[in-house]
């Protein structure tokens, strides 16, 4: 797989935890911790 292609996956394997987060926005319906890691997996 190309450095390009590889890349592209790694950016939008990023925008869906992203857009996750926004899914998660009500702290009543999931806890920090779920939350917290899903911002951690959106980083790297």
């Amino acid at each position: 797989m190309s450095d390009r292609k590889q890349a592209r996956l790694l950016v939008t394997a990023a925008e869906r935890e992203i857009s996750a987060l926004h899914g998660m926005a009500d702290a009543a319906v999931f806890a920090d911790e779920i939350f917290g890691f899903h911002v951690q997996q959106a980083a790297e």
